[in-house]
């Protein structure tokens, strides 16, 4: 179902295409927590651990993959907003050239760098052999991941979100079968969990692809004769670049502290784990209604409504402050239970442990709302400056804080960087929209000066914008 965010009421707009979206990714999420749930309980606390240790890893291929996919959501979204089919179809065209040269160059560096990988993020010995298994083969899957994206973009692009929530419903259910099936009746250990990912991966790229191309018939045939032009790369890679850069500096100031974690223990790392996957599925509505608020600005800004975009932003912090109360109740309340179910055996440390990440991300997930949202905005005008520069105040304050009191405080030094370096980060997003308002309406207010002057009329109304 395409959905049109230009016209209509704004938080109506917003929710239609959030809803299934937002179910969509926690349905993504839970192919971790599967897996994470599977290993601890069939495997043991050792294979929790050792997939825990290189998540983060995969979280820098991960930032690749999401530049590549916000900007081809973004530059596709802008010719929806201004009907131009062609321009939707050439853009596509240039996405899918974009991901099939990242996805190769990816999947060839990271399964030639392994080893160095985990002896760079100090994988304990014990568990650097099941945390290999593991990583290789979800680095020979990433291409299916890049596919998968690439068509979730162009979907996203057009308003509809359904194909996601449909394709991840699907590839969910058949995750977890495979991961009993490979887990615990085959005993494949975590390699039987990489490839179920894999598999189901595979499933879900086939699904949003095969069901996406369908829809775009109508699109093809008027566009056959349609040749790439450069800028059409030039445009998509204003965002994308940036958005790698962004997610690029968030890898690497998670890697980095999840380098301190790994010199804490195996409770720790197992804690961490399940705190993190918890965490990830429960705050994922307040990340995907920042993703969706880019599509939504893009859209209006290709159809020169720029006066939604305020009001989308506000609309979008609402719905994400009123999800962070209702996270925190859950977590404060249901938070320790949650962590002992992907115990095979109680372990009252690595809850402990889990517990007090928990609340860590929580106090961050308020500060998030602001910081994320103003990302959305921002990235769906193309203003990746403001952007990048956030993320950079956001990952110097956490890596320096984490690394200069580490010796002192230990693995609270790691617990209070989280929400003390998104704090940083959304008053720095704040700072530059300010600014940038403050200039555009100086600006504004010298033409309208101008005007009087050479018209040689009252002028007392133009400071207030009038």
């Amino acid at each position: 179902m395409k959905r049109d965010m230009t016209s209509g009421n704004v938080m109506v707009s917003l929710l239609w295409f959030v809803v299934p979206l937002a179910i969509g990714n926690i349905l993504q999420q839970l192919y971790n927590i599967i897996d994470t749930y599977i290993v601890g309980r069939y495997v043991g606390n050792d294979a929790l651990a050792a997939v825990g240790s290189v998540s983060q890893l995969i979280f820098i291929f991960n930032a690749v993959i999401m530049g590549l996919k916000a900007g081809i959501a973004v530059t596709c979204s802008e010719c929806v907003g201004r009907k131009d089919i062609k321009g939707f179809v050439v853009c596509s065209r240039a996405g899918l050239i974009l991901v099939s040269t990242a996805a190769l160059a990816c999947t060839s560096v990271g399964f030639l760098l392994i080893k160095s990988f985990l002896k760079l993020i100090s994988v304990p010995l014990e568990i650097r052999e099941d945390a290999s298994n593991y990583l290789s083969i979800i680095v020979l899957g990433l291409p299916l991941v890049f596919v998968f994206n690439y068509g979730i973009a162009l979907a996203q692009s057009k308003g509809n979100s359904i194909i996601t929530f449909i394709a991840l419903l699907i590839s969910t259910i058949s995750n977890v079968v495979l991961d009993l099936i490979f887990i615990r009746g085959f005993k494949m250990g975590v390699k039987g969990a990489a490839f179920a990912t894999v598999i189901a991966q595979f499933i879900s790229a086939v699904i949003v692809i095969g069901t996406y191309m369908a829809t775009l018939r109508t699109d093809r045939d008027e566009s056959k004769t349609l040749k790439l032009q450069s800028n059409t790369f030039i445009d998509i890679l204003k965002v994308s670049l940036p958005s790698m850069l962004q997610q690029g500096i968030l890898s690497i100031g998670v890697v980095s502290i999840s380098a301190l974690i790994n010199r804490c223990g195996y409770a720790m790392i197992a804690g961490v784990t399940i705190g993190g996957k918890i965490d990830g599925i429960t705050s994922m509505p307040i990340v995907t209604i920042a993703e969706a608020l880019s599509v939504f600005t893009a859209q209006n800004i290709g159809a020169n409504k720029p006066e939604r975009v305020l009001k989308g932003l506000k609309s979008a912090m609402g719905l994400c402050f009123a999800l962070a109360l209702i996270l925190a109740v859950l977590i404060v309340f249901q938070g320790r239970y949650m962590i002992s179910l992907f115990l095979a055996e109680p372990d009252n440390q690595i809850v402990n442990e889990g517990m007090g990440y928990m609340i860590s991300i929580l106090v961050m997930m308020f500060f998030m709302v602001v910081f994320r949202c103003f990302i959305g905005m921002f990235t769906g005008k193309k203003m990746m400056g403001p952007v990048i520069l956030s993320f950079v105040f956001n990952i110097i304050s956490r890596v320096a804080f984490a690394y200069n009191t580490f010796s002192f405080l230990g693995k609270y030094a790691v617990l209070i960087a989280n929400p003390l370096s998104v704090l940083v980060g959304a008053i720095s997003i704040i700072s530059f929209y300010y600014y940038i308002e403050v200039r555009k309406n100086r600006i504004y207010d010298n033409r309208i000066r101008n005007n009087c002057y050479e018209q040689n009329i009252d002028c007392k109304c133009s400071l207030s914008g009038d």
